[in-house]
């Protein structure tokens, strides 16, 4: 191998190299500027959920984490269970319609273990009637 290709392979790595190092300082930039947003959303007051007028004018960039609230009631009989698997093993989430004066929202409302499919193992934590629930856009 010749002097010129050895300095030719080592300027592209030294080029790669440092392309690589602004890569990894613009993606703690990113990382940081999530976190800070996270963690102001998280924290602050919850707002109403829109109805589905506004719902084209939500983005993730001003919008995810966002604390919401939103009343109405629970339509247990269109609940859905979709398979999940988390560090604790198999299981489901159970994701519940509620119904709101704005309309209908699908809500995840957690999950549970195979054993508790049937509704009528989960009737304790199904609220009847006009409830409140504030959770994460």
């Amino acid at each position: 191998m010749s002097a010129r290709a050895l300095a030719v392979g080592c300027l592209l790595l030294a080029v790669g190299f440092g392309a690589l190092g602004v890569w990894q300082l613009e993606r703690r930039a990113w990382k940081l500027d999530l976190i800070s947003r996270v963690e102001a959303r998280i924290h602050a007051p919850p707002v109403s959920l829109a109805g589905p007028a506004a719902w084209g004018g939500v983005t993730a960039r001003d919008d995810e984490y966002r604390r919401v609230s939103a009343t109405g009631q629970f339509m247990h009989e269109r609940e859905t269970l979709v398979q999940a698997v988390t560090d604790l093993g198999p299981g489901f989430w159970v994701l519940t319609p509620l119904r709101t004066p704005n309309g209908v929202v699908r809500l995840k409302r957690g999950g549970g273990p195979p054993a508790r499919r049937d509704p009528e193992m989960r009737r304790a934590g199904s609220p009847i009637g006009e409830v409140t629930v504030i959770g994460l856009r």
